[in-house]
């Protein structure tokens, strides 16, 4: 739908974004499979271990029944990234397919255009 110069344009509701944000993600998945499941797990772990080493080094997660250990600290702060680590997982995995492509020399991937 396009909006005329006259009419101001339509705000999306709740359920037509998730609709769309859906259906990107079901294309994203369609075209990268197994790979971006792999991506974003091997992004999780290593999320993980980074926060369990941060506070085995001497950062303090604090909650409200005051410190907590090493695990359930890392695993707050897990949580509390799990948008960017989503984020980051969209924006890699087609450089990390370009990447496999080329070093197979399987030719050209999913993402890119077909050869004319």
């Amino acid at each position: 739908m396009t909006p005329t110069p006259d009419e101001p344009p339509r705000r999306l509701t709740l359920k037509e974004r998730y609709d769309r944000y859906m259906a990107r993600f079901k294309q994203f998945l369609a075209r990268y499979g197994m790979l971006a499941i792999v991506v974003h797990i091997v992004a999780c772990i290593f999320f993980f271990l980074c926060f369990m080493l941060l506070i085995r080094a001497g950062f303090e997660v604090k909650s409200a029944e005051g410190s907590v250990g090493a695990f359930a600290g890392a695993y707050i702060l897990y949580k509390a990234t799990q948008i960017p680590r989503v984020a980051i997982t969209f924006v890699i995995t087609p450089f990390i397919d370009r990447l496999i492509r080329r070093l197979r020399n399987k030719g050209p991937g999913p993402s890119d255009p077909p050869a004319p």
